[in-house]
C-alpha cells in the first residue's frame, strides 16, 4: 500500500489573509463562507457578478470549486470564479471536463464586446478591477452568460 504526502501551501490571495490549506481540501463549503473572507470591495464585485450570473438562467446551481463560487449547467461546471489576483475579480467559462479543448482553436463563441480574452476554443475569461466597470458593463456581462450556456 503506497501512502500520498498531502503538500500543504499558503497562497497569498486577494482574501483578506493568507490561507493555508491541504492541496485537496477546499477552505469554503459554501458561497457565504467564501465571500465573509472579502474585503467590502471585492465582495460588491463579487455579489453583482453573482447576480447577473444567476440571472440568466434559472436552472444554475452554485456551489464551490477551486475555493470560488462555480455554476453548473445541466451536469457540468459552466462558469467559474478565479480570485487569485489581487487587483482584479475574474470570471472563467468554461465547458467542465468532459469536453476536449484546443488551445490554438477558434473560440466557439463570438464576442462582440472584447470582455473575453480566449485561453482555447471553450475557455475564457472576463476580468474586472471595480464594481463600476462591472455596473457599466452589466447588460453586455448578461449577454454573454446568457449566450454562452446555450453552448452546448
Amino acid at each position: 500500500m503506497r501512502y500520498l504526502k498531502v503538500q500543504k501551501r499558503t497562497l497569498k490571495t486577494s482574501l483578506s489573509s493568507n490561507i493555508c490549506y491541504d492541496e485537496d481540501m477546499n477552505k469554503y463549503s459554501t458561497a457565504d463562507a467564501f465571500l465573509a473572507d472579502l474585503s467590502a470591495e471585492r465582495k460588491q464585485q463579487v455579489n453583482l457578478l453573482r447576480e447577473i450570473i444567476m440571472s440568466t438562467n434559472s436552472q444554475l446551481a452554485e456551489h464551490i470549486k477551486w475555493n470560488s463560487p462555480s455554476y453548473v449547467f445541466n451536469g457540468e461546471d459552466r462558469i467559474t470564479f478565479n480570485m487569485h489576483y489581487p487587483d482584479r475579480t475574474m470570471i472563467l467559462l468554461h465547458m467542465g471536463a468532459t469536453r476536449k479543448e484546443d488551445k490554438k482553436g477558434t473560440p466557439i463563441m463570438n464576442d462582440a464586446t472584447g470582455l473575453i480574452k480566449w485561453n482555447s476554443d471553450i475557455r475564457g475569461t472576463m476580468s474586472f478591477s471595480t464594481v463600476e466597470e462591472i455596473e457599466r458593463n452589466k447588460k453586455a456581462i448578461t449577454d454573454i452568460m446568457y449566450s454562452w450556456l446555450l453552448l452546448g
